[in-house]
């Protein structure tokens, strides 16, 4: 009887249930429309947070890289900047340096401790710059070759080096070895020039030794360059 009675009383209210229930309905329906949507905002946030992320840390490595980059330029351009030279001779560190640039020769010889006691001081050019694989030899007191700055490289050709390096020679003190690194002097002009300088005294100017056998103008042109009379 009170089941009969509920069902009369919901048929009776049917419409006013239905009225509530749409509503309910309704709102159940956006409140899971809303909750799609803040889930979809949560997902996107967070993956441009990753992507975000990533992008700093790519950013940070092209940095890392540009600084890199930058230090291997540095050492590069610090490579470029500098020369090596070979020291020989009377000095008291001899060996192989390494150089800025635009140093000079007083630099290379207070880098290696300076010359020594026999050295020839008199010839060095401390002024004179240096140039990469140049060789720098200082020669002792009573050497052919007073003191000398041989400007070459290891690859040039021998003769030319030596051509470049020797001093002139002085003609009125040079022995008989000397005479004979002369170009075109062998042991007999060689004997000539130091029997000439015996019997006439001292050459006073280079054409002095066009008086001396075996030598005319063209000897005397070569020689110039080379030969001292002081």
């Amino acid at each position: 009887m009170q089941i009969e009675t509920m069902i009369e009383k919901i048929k009776h209210h049917r419409w006013l249930l239905i009225g509530l229930l749409i509503p309910i309905m309704v709102i159940g329906l956006l409140v899971v429309i809303f909750a799609k949507q803040d889930t979809a905002s949560s997902s996107v946030g967070l993956v441009s947070s990753t992507q975000l992320n990533a992008g700093g840390k790519s950013e940070k490595g092209v940095k890392k890289m540009s600084g890199n980059d930058k230090k291997t330029t540095a050492k590069e351009t610090e490579r470029k900047d500098r020369i090596t030279v070979d020291l020989k001779g009377a000095v008291k560190k001899p060996a192989v340096y390494t150089l800025k640039q635009d140093s000079r020769v007083n630099d290379l010889l207070l880098l290696a401790g300076g010359v020594t006691d026999q050295a020839d001081t008199k010839s060095i050019n401390l002024a004179q710059k240096l140039t990469d694989e140049m060789v720098v030899y200082v020669a002792s007191i009573g050497e052919d070759k007073s003191a000398e700055i041989v400007g070459t490289k290891a690859h040039d050709d021998v003769d030319s080096a030596a051509a470049q390096a020797i001093d002139k020679i002085n003609i009125n003190t040079a022995d008989l070895a000397q005479l004979q690194k002369l170009s075109g002097v062998g042991l007999k002009k060689a004997q000539d020039i130091i029997d000439y300088r015996e019997q006439n005294g001292k050459f006073n100017q280079l054409e002095d030794l066009g008086n001396v056998s075996g030598f005319g103008e063209k000897s005397l042109e070569k020689l110039k360059e080379s030969v001292a009379v002081d």
